[in-house]
């Protein structure tokens, strides 16, 4: 906004957004501004820029806290030049910002752009001045560049229940992502209705139903290439609604990736395990698990899991401190001792 045109007599809604635009460029939760340095900056008076004030510390403008900060209140400030007066909260509190900041510098896409959105979430936090992450961000050697468009055009779709039709990609030798091609040589279209977008284990995946098969599939969208979204809304070919679980309940999304610690096909079953040595490969993976203490250090542990997901995390602790049994069901054991003598063949 033109600050002149508050100079110059502006309405009051001018004023207020005057006001509002200098505490959030200049303020922080220990960086006030004093009601004469804003009535300076727009040419009125101090007291219309305190009766101002006061109106929008009752109003809390977009959900933001207007209010004094005391010189007492800084008495444990982390900053080197704390100062009291008016501020304006940040958009972020720090623990936010942090987390939305290390989840962007996790989701492997381009470099540059996620460097500048980094920034951006800081200068939301009021923490425009601290670095954030350290050195350059890299964008990965085989990145799909098409990943932040697929990304927004997704989220289109999930919004307005659109259908997508795209190519699948996998690796040629030489770590390129080609598309994978079908019996006629060329590459294969896939169809889906998208439901939802989830990160889980450092990947992004597009929950949706993968026609014409009729489970929900998991794809990983940096995988996606020639994305094409359907322009009309409401075309999807099968709603999420549509799928249930084993009882036959509508499907919980966060409690069925729960069940998946690596996301695969099939429904998920009651796994009984023996754990030896501490619980932590449990709960950091199943956080419903049901667990009771039968020794020192023992447990006897119930999770519910696909038994592909569950063979793939019993075998990464194989050599770990903590020993894992699985007990039931007999499937997946008999998997277990199937994989125990391929890599004892293989490595012998």
């Amino acid at each position: 906004m033109e600050r002149d045109s508050v100079r110059k007599g502006g309405s009051r809604s001018e004023i207020i957004i005057g006001i509002l635009e200098l505490l959030d460029e200049n303020t922080d939760r220990e960086h006030g501004v004093t009601a004469a340095w804003l009535a300076d900056q727009l040419g009125i008076t101090v007291k219309t820029i305190r009766g101002h004030l006061y109106a929008l510390r009752e109003m809390r403008p977009f959900g933001r806290k207007v209010d004094r900060i005391e010189r007492g209140d800084l008495k444990d400030a982390e900053s080197p030049d704390p100062r009291p007066g008016w501020y304006i909260e940040p958009v972020f509190d720090t623990a936010q910002m942090r987390l939305l900041a290390d989840g962007a510098a996790l989701s492997r896409s381009d470099g540059e752009y996620i460097q500048d959105l980094v920034a951006k979430i800081y200068a939301f936090a009021g923490r425009s001045d601290q670095l954030g992450i350290r050195g350059p961000l890299m964008t990965p050697k085989h990145y799909n560049r098409e990943f932040l468009n697929n990304i927004e055009r997704l989220n289109d779709a999930i919004a307005h229940e659109r259908s997508i039709r795209f190519h699948y990609c996998t690796y040629d030798v030489s770590g390129e992502l080609v598309p994978r091609l079908g019996e006629d040589g060329r590459p294969r279209e896939y169809a889906a209705d998208p439901y939802d977008l989830r990160y889980k284990n450092e990947k992004y995946y597009l929950i949706c139903h993968l026609q014409p098969y009729d489970n929900l599939a998991y794809l990983h969208v940096e995988r996606i290439r020639d994305l094409m979204v359907d322009g009309n809304d409401h075309t999807l070919d099968r709603s999420f609604d549509s799928f249930t679980d084993e009882s036959g309940a509508p499907i919980d999304l966060t409690a069925f990736m729960d069940e998946r610690p690596y996301p695969s096909p099939g429904p998920a079953i009651p796994v009984r395990l023996r754990v030896e040595g501490g619980l932590e490969p449990v709960f950091d993976w199943f956080p419903d698990a049901q667990a009771t203490q039968v020794g020192d250090s023992v447990y006897e542990v119930t999770v519910k899991a696909t038994p592909w997901s569950t063979i793939w995390w019993a075998l990464q602790y194989t050599n770990s401190g903590v020993r894992i049994t699985v007990l039931e069901p007999e499937s997946i054991r008999a998997e277990l001792r199937r994989a125990g003598h391929i890599l004892l063949e293989r490595y012998e």
